[in-house]
């Protein structure tokens, strides 16, 4: 069990090979200085989980305050590197110089870095600067005899690992630069570095960051869905997140002589008002022709849909879910394991859902709610909610329960 520790710019923060392995105790992990969650409510924990080892309660301030002077760094026994003469380091690693002399001792130390005048070596000392280094050194015992001088090339590895996605079949790549691909296109990430990849990460539509291990399928609707990935080597070098969008397509070709597409049934669907409720009142026939005017512009037809529904967070809420979604009205009830869901379709005007998430207790249910709006002109794509229930409706209370809903806003 490993918590209430700050691990700080120390390269490869942490590697987990058990079963039982974990790294928090009582709703409380340890301070990563690479976490990238967010702590919206102030509580002190990151609202999600950290990504390279299983921390589901980071901590986003170090246990203790480092005086100013404290800088991590990794030390490098140029006894240990024996004879290859080559070495690869993380930038600030320290370099410790030893010899040893079975008469009267070592007396003294020489080094120097690029051809630089000679130094006396004294205790372990950084490395900074270029990519590629050359030191060269040797010692003198108290006779003073001298060894032959040894050369040494250290490569200072700085460079973050490179990571691409790569599609299997079948997948398109459209003339417009987008990449099309179905439920059954498997996907690979590959990363290079050249001291070695550590991890790779990846979620998709902005949802847990999770370890990539094999090939991965993209979920949920047609549509587009986007997919992040970075990846870390051995020196903890950490890549920048990557994105691609790629478009979800599921349907066969269809072949109609209708003019209209055929619709899907949504609990929310807008229906075309009769020409009177409209305020279209039937005019008399004017003598003549009917004047001629251009065709008339049909109006942009659009589908909202609840993707996904995951619990994030529970810290003793419970475990007896009932979720809810309304709309002008109407209400209607959904499950996470039903997901996807259409909850409206047609054209584009001011929609406001009301998501509600209880929590049945014995006494009085624990009741979250949030909301989702639309206005025109609306905007194709992933959108995020955010649902926090807390233990006995009291906002104060440290018992809470977060879940995320993904929206997907489609135009037909």
């Amino acid at each position: 069990m490993i918590y209430e520790n700050s691990v700080i710019a120390c390269g490869l923060p942490a590697r987990d090979e058990g079963l039982s392995n974990r790294w928090y105790h009582e709703g409380k992990g340890n301070y990563w200085s690479d976490y990238r969650g967010m702590d919206r409510d102030g509580d002190g924990i990151g609202d999600s989980s950290y990504e390279v080892v299983p921390d589901r309660y980071p901590l986003m301030e170090p246990v203790a305050e480092l005086p100013p002077e404290a800088r991590p760094m990794r030390t490098l026994d140029l006894s240990a590197v024996e004879e290859r003469g080559i070495v690869a380091l993380a930038p600030g690693s320290l370099v410790r110089l030893t010899a040893v002399d079975v008469g009267v001792g070592v007396d003294k130390i020489f080094y120097r870095i690029a051809g630089q005048d000679w130094q006396v070596y004294s205790e372990p000392f950084p490395l900074e600067g270029a990519a590629v280094i050359r030191m060269e050194y040797y010692a003198v015992d108290k006779l003073g005899n001298r060894e032959p001088t040894k050369t040494l090339t250290i490569y200072l590895d700085a460079a973050p690992p490179v990571t691409r996605i790569v599609p299997g079949d079948p997948h398109y790549y459209a003339p417009d630069g987008k990449l099309w691909a179905t439920s059954h296109t498997p996907f690979e990430l590959l990363a290079e570095d050249d001291s070695g990849v550590a991890h790779i990460f990846f979620r998709i539509d902005q949802g847990k960051w999770r370890a990539y291990e094999d090939k991965f399928y993209i979920p949920g609707p047609e549509g587009p869905h986007k997919v992040e990935y970075y990846a870390i080597d051995l020196y903890g070098n950490r890549e920048a997140v990557q994105s691609v969008v790629i478009w979800k397509d599921d349907s066969a070709p269809e072949t109609t002589s209708a003019l209209e597409p055929k619709e899907e049934e949504s609990p929310f669907e807008e229906k075309p008002a009769p020409e009177e409720a409209r305020g279209i009142m039937p005019q008399p026939s004017p003598e003549g022709p009917a004047p001629t005017g251009g065709p008339e512009e049909k109006a942009a037809l659009y589908r909202v849909n609840l993707v996904r529904a995951e619990l994030l967070e529970n810290t003793g809420v419970g475990s007896d879910w009932s979720f809810a979604v309304s709309l002008d009205g109407t209400t209607m009830e959904f499950a996470p394991g039903s997901l996807p869901l259409l909850l409206y379709q047609g054209e584009a005007r001011e929609l406001r859902f009301e998501f509600t998430a209880t929590e049945s207790d014995a006494g009085t249910s624990d009741v979250g709610s949030a909301s989702f709006a639309l206005t025109p002109p609306w905007s194709p794509g992933s959108y995020t909610l955010d649902l926090i229930v807390y233990e006995d409706n009291l906002q104060t209370a440290a018992a809470r329960a977060l879940w995320r809903l993904n929206l997907m806003v489609e135009e037909k």
